[in-house]
């Protein structure tokens, strides 16, 4: 059921589990999901493992069956990666019932794709950051404040010579650790850009920073993040940017993906000592 009438989204609106609805909302800012993410993010307190597993399959499976996600064809892990490798994306059903409960009315029916694996990779690796600061909150001190994706983060700016430009960070996320609060747009490097992309993409930041406008409107610049695949792709963003004027140097902060969170908190730096704001 794929399209659904507004009465029917009214009827879904008043009878999902709010747990479902939480996944759906959550798929649709995420943009892509795994179902072992699925399970980490709202079945950890289940003791059994496969118990947790068990209502995850169950709960998707619904969700599935009344239109609101589909399930991509594509798995992570190839053909044995069993239903956890699954990917799971809001239908255009699922966001017409979305906006329907954020008083947006019901949206009309948009088109749906198969996504290439490049763009799955990447779209899954930042659900991962995210699932990664999720678990991180309830088993420390660390509190998730926000984590806002793509379009949200995004920044519209005019630039030095007067043109219209956006900055498209993958993500901007707001953590609390201690007294501190820390602010980062981030970037998810997936080994895929060569240096002239990374370098237009970094000097897109210095641009963007350079206009003063990020702090007038909130009181800081965020760090801007980069967290790459594998640490020998660390050092390969690491010696790009040694290059760039003086403002990288306090605004870029390059690790692994095993680093995120400390990078995050600005507990640990491949690049620089400090950040641009905490």
């Amino acid at each position: 059921m794929s399209r659904l009438r507004h009465s029917g989204i009214v009827r879904l609106a008043d009878r999902l589990p709010s747990i479902e609805r939480r996944i759906l909302e959550t798929a649709e800012r995420l943009r892509l999901l795994r179902a072992d993410q699925v399970r980490r993010l709202f079945f950890s307190e289940i003791e059994s493992e496969t118990g947790g597993a068990r209502l995850c399959r169950r709960a998707l499976a619904h969700l599935v069956e009344e239109g609101l996600l589909r399930r991509l064809e594509r798995r992570v892990g190839g053909t044995r990666a069993g239903s956890s490798g699954h990917l799971y994306a809001t239908t255009a059903a699922g966001a017409r019932l979305l906006a329907y409960w954020n008083g947006a009315g019901v949206a009309s029916n948009r088109g749906a794709h198969e996504p290439g694996a490049a763009f799955a990779s990447h779209t899954l690796a930042i659900a991962d950051l995210y699932v990664s600061l999720v678990e991180a909150s309830r088993s420390s001190a660390l509190e998730l404040l926000g984590f806002e994706t793509e379009p949200a983060c995004w920044r519209a700016y005019t630039t030095a010579l007067g043109a219209r430009a956006t900055l498209k960070p993958d993500a901007l996320v707001r953590l609390a650790h201690g007294d501190y609060e820390y602010v980062s747009f981030v970037e998810i490097d997936c080994g895929t850009e060569g240096r002239g992309a990374l370098l237009r993409k970094a000097h897109a930041f210095l641009s963007y920073f350079r206009t003063g406008r990020e702090q007038a409107e909130t009181g800081v610049f965020p760090r801007v993040v980069w967290i790459a695949s594998q640490a020998t792709r660390a050092k390969f963003l690491t010696a790009i940017f040694a290059g760039l004027p003086a403002e990288a140097q306090q605004l870029f902060v390059v690790g692994s993906t095993e680093e995120a969170t400390a990078l995050l908190t600005g507990s640990e730096s491949r690049f620089t000592s400090s950040g641009g704001a905490r």
